[in-house]
């Protein structure tokens, strides 16, 4: 697993040397966490790494892990009258407060996510809400204008990946056509063939032992055996850990204190088991996380998707052409609805009054009411200002 890292190497350590470090090692991140949090002299450049948009989940999930870890230390600690009690607890709530930053800046990651989103600029867009009703309105046409589009710039049928149950089939896909490259070796190929019960021995072997650790089990195909393992055990440590759930230790009830010694121990060690079976469960997500973000990335950067993309918008922008009038019958209906200029606000992209509005205009494009509107309103002066209007904001779209 490479080097291990303790608390009191961390402030010493430059950033740069650090990094591969926590990236690849789950441990090591948790470690940096902890001592971030708890540790005046860590380098302002480890604390602005963790903060980095790229690495703001890992933390958050880290941090996590950190106080699962400290709170069992401090339950054992409070039993048993350890003298180190104190110290422990000054550094869980300190590492809960960095727990609580970590959560407000990786919501604020989603939000920018999200905002930046294919789905939120078309949701937001008054032009690509018309392109993609009048799609809907026209789906033969629309179709066949894609066809033409393909066979102008010679491009072939679509290569179509199967539907797949889950992200793990969809995993198992990508290794076996060479998306994922994942050498296996005798270890990875002794727990694939291996049954539940054998897979999840070795995940509560490499939950208990913080040393030696079981690297067959992140790898790509046993992500999702390793997953349920997690899950069965959690689900059986939890009523002997007295936790409120397999996903929270929870505090311990009062009656623990009552129990008898060798009861109230082993307690203890099915809280600390059951920490370790969370972090591991938290570590699989970044796995997971990581492997799923390559493939999308490396989805987005495909030749043939990006080509294919450009034929498809490209054929929406001859729709609009062939269908000026329908066009601006659709924007005149969504203009009273802008916040500004061309934009929706984020508030009707995700209400069902936007839905209620596509249903009005899809049925008066459907039964020809939708006439009725535009010439009210001036058909040539508003089918050629919005046509001219939508070949802007097409060129504009095409030049980001």
């Amino acid at each position: 697993m490479g080097e291990k890292l303790r608390l009191v190497d961390v402030e010493h350590i430059p950033t740069d040397r650090l990094l591969p470090l926590i990236t690849d090692s789950f441990d090591n991140l948790v470690t940096v966490a902890i001592a971030e949090a708890t540790n005046g002299y860590i380098p302002q450049r480890t604390r602005r790494l963790l903060r980095k948009a790229e690495w703001r989940l890992d933390w958050q999930d880290a941090l996590i892990c950190a106080c699962g870890e400290l709170q069992v230390a401090a339950e054992r600690m409070r039993y048993l009258g350890d003298p180190r009690l104190d110290a422990t607890e000054h550094r869980l709530r300190r590492v809960r407060l960095r727990r609580n930053e970590a959560s407000v800046l990786a919501k604020k990651l989603r939000r920018n996510d999200f905002n930046n989103s294919r789905e939120r600029k078309s949701g937001t867009s008054a032009h690509l809400t018309a392109q993609g009703w009048l799609r809907t309105a026209f789906p033969d046409e629309y179709a066949e204008l894609v066809r033409k589009e393909r066979a102008r710039r010679c491009l072939g049928d679509e290569p179509r990946e199967p539907s797949f149950r889950d992200v793990h089939e969809q995993i198992e896909y990508a290794c076996a056509h060479g998306q994922i490259v994942a050498p296996r070796n005798p270890h990875v190929d002794a727990l694939l063939s291996a049954d539940d019960t054998a897979v999840r021995l070795a995940a509560a072997n490499d939950a208990k032992d913080q040393e030696e650790r079981n690297t067959a089990l992140r790898h790509p195909l046993l992500l999702g055996r390793w997953e349920n393992a997690l899950r069965e055990l959690g689900e059986m440590a939890a009523e002997r850990a007295q936790a409120e759930t397999p996903h929270a230790l929870g505090t311990l009830p009062d009656e623990f204190y009552s129990l008898p010694r060798d009861r109230a121990i082993g307690v203890l060690n099915a809280r600390r088991f059951l920490a370790a079976i969370q972090q591991r469960r938290l570590e699989y997500k970044r796995y997971l996380r990581q492997i799923t973000q390559t493939l999308r990335e490396r989805a987005r950067q495909n030749p043939h998707v990006i080509a294919l993309a450009e034929a498809k918008a490209t054929a929406s922008q001859q729709l609009v052409e062939r269908h000026p009038e329908e066009y601006a019958f659709i924007r005149a209906e969504l203009r009273p609805h802008e916040e500004h200029d061309g934009f929706l606000p984020m508030a009707l992209a995700t209400s069902p009054q936007r839905a209620e509005i596509k249903r009005h205009v899809l049925t008066a494009l459907a039964d020809g009411t939708w006439t009725r509107a535009v010439t009210a309103n001036g058909p040539s002066e508003a089918g050629a200002g919005t046509l001219a209007e939508a070949r802007t904001e097409g060129r504009a779209r095409d030049s980001l």
